[in-house]
């Protein structure tokens, strides 16, 4: 399922529970794509779309491990 707000709550309480950083961005919005990283998306490719999508991260995955990246550009918030 995806909803963000309850995406943004679950990563919160992994990363508690678990003693873990936080790394996702604290809205969802990914800096480097502009794209919520809670919801669908497209694969994006140093700026652009590549056309394909992505499938975001669902509220069981945000409350199961922890995020260390975009998956809709890539990008690391751990480096």
């Amino acid at each position: 399922m995806h909803d963000i707000q309850e995406s943004i709550k679950a990563q919160r309480k992994y990363c508690e529970e678990h003693q873990d950083p936080h790394f996702a961005p604290n809205d969802g919005r990914c800096w480097s794509c502009n794209q919520n990283i809670y919801v669908p998306g497209h694969h994006v490719w140093k700026g652009k779309s590549d056309g394909r999508e992505s499938s975001g991260i669902t509220v069981e995955k945000a409350g199961r491990e922890l995020v260390t990246g975009c998956p809709h550009c890539f990008r690391s918030y751990c480096d």
